[in-house]
C-alpha cells in the first residue's frame, strides 16, 4: 500500500491590511511581518451578493523580508505562496490561544512598477528575479466554457 505525505501549501492574493513590519533576530536574520485581506463575494440563500473579507498575517525571512519590508505597503497587492503556521500560549488569564500565520515561501508583488516609483531592478519579490515593466495586470478571468470538465 502506498503512503502519501501530507501537505501544508497557502496560495492567495490579497492587499497589505498595515505597513511591513521588520526586525531582526539577534542572529541578524530578517524577519518582516504584515498582514492582508482576501476578499471574496458569493450569493447568500435570497440570492444577494455577500462580501467577506479574510485578514490573514504573513511572515517573510532574510532578503525577501528585507525587500517586503522596502518595497510594500498599506493597501499594496501581493501573492503569497507559503505553509500555514501555528503559535500557541497562554493569555494572562491563563487560558490557552492559538493563532495562524502563513510562513511566506515566495511574495510577488503584484502593483505596476509604474504605480510605485521603483525601477525594474530593484522591484524584486526574492531579491533575484525581476518582474516585467508592465507587471502583473492581464484578464484571467475564465468562463465555463474555458474549464475542460
Amino acid at each position: 500500500m502506498a503512503t502519501f505525505g501530507d501537505l501544508n501549501n497557502f496560495i492567495g492574493i490579497g492587499r497589505l491590511t498595515r505597513d511591513p513590519e521588520l526586525r531582526y533576530t539577534p542572529s541578524g536574520k530578517g524577519v518582516c511581518k504584515f498582514g492582508i485581506a482576501i476578499n471574496r463575494t458569493y450569493k447568500n440563500q435570497e440570492g444577494n451578493n455577500v462580501e467577506d473579507t479574510l485578514f490573514i498575517n504573513v511572515v517573510t525571512w532574510g532578503k525577501q523580508a528585507e525587500n517586503c519590508s522596502q518595497f510594500l505597503k498599506k493597501g499594496r497587492r501581493v501573492a503569497i505562496n507559503g505553509e500555514l503556521r501555528s503559535n500557541n500560549w497562554q493569555d494572562k488569564d491563563g487560558n490557552k490561544r492559538v493563532s495562524y500565520e502563513i510562513n511566506a515561501r515566495t511574495v510577488q508583488f503584484l502593483d505596476l512598477i509604474k504605480d510605485t516609483g521603483i525601477a525594474p531592478e530593484e522591484y524584486s519579490a526574492e531579491g533575484e528575479e525581476n518582474i516585467p515593466e508592465e507587471g502583473i495586470n492581464e484578464d484571467t478571468s475564465v468562463s465555463e466554457d474555458d474549464i475542460p470538465f
